[in-house]
């Protein structure tokens, strides 16, 4: 009341979306709904509510801040934080049971320094194939299998996944064939190490046109 703007988001359209998803992906096949970043300004906490009502897998987030809320909020699907999460925001990290985006050394050395066997934290490795913004190159792949090898016992190598740079365009699909060949290196190295994470590399256009 009293707001000169607003905007208006049509569940019903939410619902198809949604439905047309799990259509193409099939039954083994997790979906996550991203949620980061206020849902891109469609309300973080209406958008994950309805889309943990519909029944998705998991829902990612931008920060800490993000899945702190979302936990106040009622929402109990697995959370995967997109973004970098400080040290000292780990407290919440253990508090919310989010998984946490690891793209390079320095965060995994923190992420290491700040699980313990009581209490272990879940990452999922960024491999960068291309998109050329954040994350593992995959000449990296084998010293950051290492280090989680050797801290099994309090690190809990969960999922490992990149970014297309240009998918949307099925006229051009080489650089994505590229990408996909990159992260395939990636996850056999993980493979190689006795690792089997949960692969994720979609996101919505990757998964309409590849």
């Amino acid at each position: 009341k009293g707001l000169r703007t607003w905007i208006e988001v049509d569940t019903k359209a939410l619902r198809s979306n949604y439905r047309i998803f799990r259509r193409i992906l099939g039954r083994k096949v997790k979906l996550m709904t991203v949620a980061k970043s206020n849902a891109y300004g469609h309300s973080l906490v209406d958008y994950a509510r309805f889309m943990q009502k519909l029944g998705t897998d998991w829902i990612g987030v931008d920060s800490i801040v993000e899945a702190v809320t979302l936990r106040a909020s009622g929402i109990r699907k697995p959370l995967l934080i997109l973004g970098y999460t400080l040290p000292e925001r780990y407290g919440d990290v253990f508090h919310t049971r989010a998984s946490v985006t690891v793209s390079n050394f320095e965060a995994l050395n923190i992420a290491i320094k700040k699980s313990s066997p009581a209490r272990k934290i879940k990452i999922h490795i960024k491999v960068d194939t291309g998109m050329s913004r954040q994350g593992f190159f995959v000449e990296d792949m084998a010293q950051v299998c290492e280090m989680l090898d050797r801290h099994r016992e309090k690190v809990i190598f969960e999922g490992i996944y990149t970014h297309f740079a240009g998918a949307k365009n099925p006229a051009f699909p080489r650089d994505t064939e590229v990408q996909i060949a990159k992260f395939d290196q990636a996850v056999a190295i993980a493979a190689g190490f006795g690792f089997n994470p949960i692969k994720h590399a979609g996101a919505s256009s990757g998964t309409l046109v590849f």
